[in-house]
């Protein structure tokens, strides 16, 4: 009778502990319709909806960004992570010359935040200054 016990609360505490860590993988996992091209982790990703959640949830703070629909992701690395829950989870895009670039994530744990490349940053100025010289005949 005291196995049969021992048994059953071996099992609940199993089932107990798998479903914290179900919850706590899907706190950090969002979905989100993005409508238009973006750059994430060096790739450009069509428009879509896309899941990010976390690679690992055992410290690490690399993200993965996938659209089920075409098959497009990328790995993401944040440069900041803020603990400041977010009441709505979303994506924050940036425009940079004529493309978008991911700039934050928010999540229920927290805000992920992704620095846009400097050579983008440059080669969007010079674009612009490009545009503005030739539009001035």
């Amino acid at each position: 009778m005291k196995k049969h016990y021992l048994t059953v609360l071996f099992t609940l505490m199993c089932v107990l502990g798998l479903g914290v860590g179900a919850r706590a993988q899907e706190e950090d996992t969002i979905v989100a319709q993005v409508p238009y091209d973006f750059v994430a982790g060096g790739a450009v990703l069509p428009a879509g909806t896309y899941r990010v959640s976390r690679v690992d949830t055992g410290g690490t703070r690399e993200l993965l960004i996938r659209s089920h629909e075409t098959g497009a992701g990328a790995f993401v690395v944040p440069t900041v992570f803020a603990y400041a829950p977010a009441e709505h989870a979303r994506l924050s895009l940036q425009l940079v010359g004529n493309k978008y670039f991911l700039t934050a994530i928010q999540t229920s744990n927290g805000v992920y935040t992704m620095a846009i490349p400097r050579s983008a940053v440059k080669l969007a100025e010079m674009d612009q200054q490009g545009t503005s010289s030739s539009g001035s005949n």
